[in-house]
């Protein structure tokens, strides 16, 4: 993923905006581009699933993997009305629904048996949809924070 990111900051950079011979057409396309490109380097196919229990906002039970932590955010506690809500959101989301993992493949399980992962949600036809990431959509919700941890492979910067 990193260098992906890279890459295309040093070509946006190398990139002339005000070049006189600049087709706006041509500046879409390569915009366009740069943003898909940023997304596939996501890699939600590692695993996929069934939401069979939320646990709290930031941890959930998959059918056929197992225990998940969702990767770079901090969720309120339970036992705080903050932590009740964020539950509430993911319950909401998730109970029942279909999710794609991106694992963090630089640990292993955590003592508590979870496993650090990026979770997508699925498209109606059953494939992993990028633009539903739920650690960035809990984010966006109020219900969580980015917290970057640098152990993992992942970098929320990124997120689609």
């Amino acid at each position: 993923m990193v260098y992906h990111g890279r890459c295309i900051r040093n070509w946006a950079i190398a990139f002339k905006a005000n070049d006189a011979n600049l087709n706006p057409m041509a500046l879409r396309m390569a915009l366009l581009a740069m943003a898909l490109i940023s997304c596939a380097c996501a890699s939600p196919d590692e695993a996929s699933g069934i939401v069979l229990r939320v646990v709290d906002g930031g941890t959930f039970d998959v059918q056929g993997f197992g225990l998940v932590t969702l990767a770079d955010i901090d969720v309120p506690q339970m036992g705080t009305i903050e932590g009740v809500h964020a539950r509430e959101y993911a319950l909401e989301n998730l109970l029942g629904v279909q999710v794609f993992l991106d694992i963090d493949n630089g640990r292993g399980k955590r003592p508590d048996g979870a496993t650090t992962c990026i979770a997508y949600l699925a498209n109606s036809n059953g494939t992993p949809n990028l633009s539903k990431n739920f650690n960035r959509m809990i984010v966006g919700a109020g219900f969580a924070r980015v917290r970057d941890d640098p152990g993992n492979e992942f970098d929320p910067a990124k997120w689609c």
